[in-house]
């Protein structure tokens, strides 16, 4: 079974040596836990997970958070750490990518066809769900398609600004936002909610999910773990749980 964890102190020791513990993107949750199930029936090693924002986790590891691996939703956080030399030197690569999409509740009416310029008027007097740019990657990917399709002035101020896309999601399935941008991935694990639109992929930069070892913690399992990540098993249990996984 793949251990879980969520903290916000660095003061927390591995359990074993040979554990691999896992920093990764809140989004890639149950596409890195079935990572790791396979994993450890395969090699026999523990990988303990942590998921957060992106930026969050980058900081945890900066200031010497037990990291081994570090995935993250976007390129910028893990080449953030590499510039500050926390990573392995040659180990960023990047391993898969994703959609962006604007989601609804379920029971909700949308107009058909479903137009982005629409949105403002849709709003109303309701608040619009995206992860905070500062650190959520998929938040960054949000307020770029809004720039780009010229809605992002018009809409920011019935934003709702959150830490996480589990946060996001959560908002909109509960009926408390009429409308929140997440991950196409995302929808899989949710309930209560319909698509309204996909955002168009030239309207963001490329969302490209990235793979780092932290500097340090390179040991064997540590290693085996990241190769598997690599390999054609690896890419199929991201291919499964909705990723568009890059070929090595």
């Amino acid at each position: 079974m793949v251990l879980i964890l969520t903290f916000t102190s660095v003061s927390i020791v591995k359990a074993a040596e040979e554990d691999v513990v896992v920093f990764a993107a809140a989004s890639t949750s149950e596409a890195v836990s079935a990572l790791g199930s396979a994993f450890e029936k395969r090699t026999g090693f523990t990988v303990i997970a942590s998921f957060a924002g992106s930026g969050t986790l980058a900081r945890q590891i900066k200031e010497g958070a037990p990291a081994d691996i570090f995935i993250s939703a976007n390129l910028p956080w893990v080449e953030f750490l590499d510039k500050s030399e926390f990573l392995e030197q040659g180990s960023l690569v990047r391993i898969a990518s994703n959609n962006l999409i604007l989601v609804a509740p379920k029971d909700a009416m949308l107009p058909d066809p479903f137009l982005f310029e629409k949105i403002p008027s849709l709003l109303g007097s309701g608040r619009l769900a995206i992860g905070n740019p500062a650190h959520v990657p998929a938040g960054a990917y949000a307020k770029a398609s809004l720039q780009t399709l010229n809605l992002w002035d018009k809409v920011k101020e019935s934003l709702v600004m959150l830490p996480n896309v589990r946060a996001v999601l959560a908002l909109v399935e509960r009926g408390e936002a009429p409308f929140a941008i997440i991950y196409e991935t995302d929808m899989r694990r949710a309930k209560n909610i319909q698509l309204a639109a996909v955002f168009p992929r030239d309207s963001h930069p490329p969302i490209s999910y990235a793979m780092a070892k932290v500097k340090g913690n390179d040991g064997h399992s540590t290693d085996l773990f990241y190769k598997f990540v690599r390999s054609e098993e690896g890419r199929e249990i991201l291919r499964q749980h909705g990723f568009l996984a890059f070929e090595n």
